[in-house]
């Protein structure tokens, strides 16, 4: 009974620990895995998208430039003052020119009737005759004078424009015929900045890709050095308690187990360094994919009992190099831009040559006298620009520009002659690195042998156990050596990869 409860019991607490510290699914991860979530995640892969994404709207604009473009203008204007032709003199002699007349016939007929009056014969005579006054008194009033005032006005109003609210507009169209190759060699360069965003992007790829298969294989290498650690933990634990056996039985003495002690504690601090570096290198793994730092998280490689090392087969030639190192393309796209802008550079000094359409709209028009009313007309010709002189910037931005493309040129061949010698030095590093694979797994081979003799010796008291230890860390170390040596091998080649421009 009291076992059931116990168990039950234990059953308890084990639910009580399990509510309160979840346990975090396991994640298991292949070393492609980890390149598509690095690739994905990574902000500077992202940024150089959005440039490869800049540049294919780059060209798009280059070859709009071939197209006509159309543009539409409008405007409003408020004028304090009308538009007056005439001045305010002139002005005022036209209104008033039919009063002016009549002045000019009063005077003249006043003296005459002014005489007639003081004739006493033709006093009796006007004075008698009612149609006599009338006719005088018409003259002074004559009708026709005061229409000549009306139409004077008349005029003098048509010479007032009404300009104090004027609106314009005018659509046109503007198609370049010759711009000295300047668009060609805006498009030609347009493409080849669309090219070289992309390969920029593939050289950001490739450094991930190598990032990322350096962590990979860094956790590897200490998650099995974590199992030697363990193994040589184990070892030196059962090989104390034999020693502390042997002290007992008189056949060793307490500097041997102290030493044993020692050797036991060294190898326990070890392990916890090994698994904090395990920890830590996971941890900037799950940065890199994009994962949160406290994932649980287990490599394929890492649960094997030994690293497989493929079998490669590189084959490559210089032109190949040439033509797949992203970093040389980048550089050979750079040079050929800089050739367009020794074209665009020329192409500012040559004629220009375009055709245009307007059709404007105003009002107040002109078109039928001054009307304050919409009405419309459209013009086209051909607008040219030659230039002449400017006392040698043309030839100079030339020559500048051809200095520019001269750059690249001379660092494109630079970069190519350090390409081949970084191959050359990959090829050396993986020859090194399989020469070393070949000594520690020899190395290896002596150190197993070496510590099952000792631990013979050991167990028969025909040897010391400072031996055994002695081939215990010389066993463990050689199988980090060898551990070690699998890894710079891979490593090694995905180098080279890189360096063909073949890394996928």
């Amino acid at each position: 009974m009291k076992s059931v409860a116990i168990k039950r019991n234990l059953a308890v607490l084990a639910l009580i620990f399990l509510m309160a510290f979840p346990v975090v699914a396991q994640q298991t991860l292949t070393l492609q895995d980890c390149r598509e979530m690095a690739l994905g995640n990574n902000k500077n892969l992202k940024i150089s998208q959005e440039k490869v994404n800049m540049a294919n709207y780059d060209k798009k604009i280059a070859w709009a430039n071939y197209f006509p473009t159309i543009s539409a203008q409008g405007t409003y204007m408020h004028n304090e003052k009308q538009l007056q032709l005439l001045s305010d003199e002139k002005i005022n002699t036209i209104n008033t020119m039919g009063t002016t007349l009549q002045g000019d016939v009063n005077g003249f007929i006043d003296p005459v009737i002014q005489n007639l009056m003081e004739n006493p014969l033709m006093y009796q005579i006007i004075m008698n005759s009612p149609e006599l006054q009338a006719l005088i008194q018409d003259l002074h009033h004559i009708g026709a004078f005061e229409t000549l005032d009306a139409i004077g006005q008349e005029v003098t109003k048509n010479f007032t424009l009404d300009t104090r609210n004027v609106y314009a507009g005018m659509i046109t169209v503007m198609e370049p015929v010759y711009a000295g190759g300047k668009i060609r060699a805006y498009n030609k360069m347009a493409r080849y900045a669309q090219d070289l965003a992309q390969m920029q992007l593939t050289t950001e790829q490739q450094e991930i890709i190598v990032a990322t298969d350096k962590a990979y294989w860094q956790i590897v290498s200490l998650a099995n050095k974590q199992k030697l650690t363990e193994n040589y933990v184990e070892l030196l634990r059962t090989m104390s308690d034999n020693v502390d056996k042997l002290v007992n039985e008189g056949m060793a003495t307490n500097a041997d187990k102290l030493s044993v002690k020692v050797k036991l504690n060294d190898a326990e601090l070890s392990l916890i360094r090994v698994q904090n570096g395990v920890a830590l290198s996971k941890m900037l793994l799950c940065q890199s994919c994009g994962l949160p730092l406290d994932s649980n998280i287990t490599l394929e490689d890492e649960k094997l009992e030994d690293v497989d090392v493929p079998v490669y087969t590189n084959q490559y030639t210089e032109e190949d190099i040439m033509n797949n190192r992203p970093e040389l393309q980048s550089l050979k796209l750079a040079t050929q831009i800089y050739d367009k802008k020794v074209n665009i550079a020329r192409a500012d000094f040559l004629p220009t040559v375009a055709v245009f359409g307007n059709y404007i709209v105003t009002n107040p028009s002109a078109f039928n006298g001054f009307e304050t009313e919409f009405h419309g007309f459209y013009n086209f010709g051909v607008v040219a620009k030659v230039p002449l002189f400017h006392f040698g910037e043309g030839y100079n931005k030339i020559r500048k520009a051809k200095s520019e493309a001269t750059v690249y040129k001379l660092k494109l061949d630079d970069t190519k002659e350090l390409v081949m010698l970084q191959v050359s030095q990959y090829e050396k590093q993986i020859k090194e690195a399989e020469q070393r694979l070949q000594m520690t797994t020899e190395k290896m081979s002596d150190a197993e042998e070496n510590l099952r003799m000792a631990t013979v010796g050991f167990n028969e008291g025909m040897i010391p156990s400072s031996t055994l230890e002695a081939a215990q860390t010389a066993w463990m170390q050689a199988h980090s050596e060898y551990i070690d040596a699998k890894i710079d091998v891979i490593m090694a080649n995905t180098y080279l990869k890189k360096a063909v421009g073949n890394l996928k």
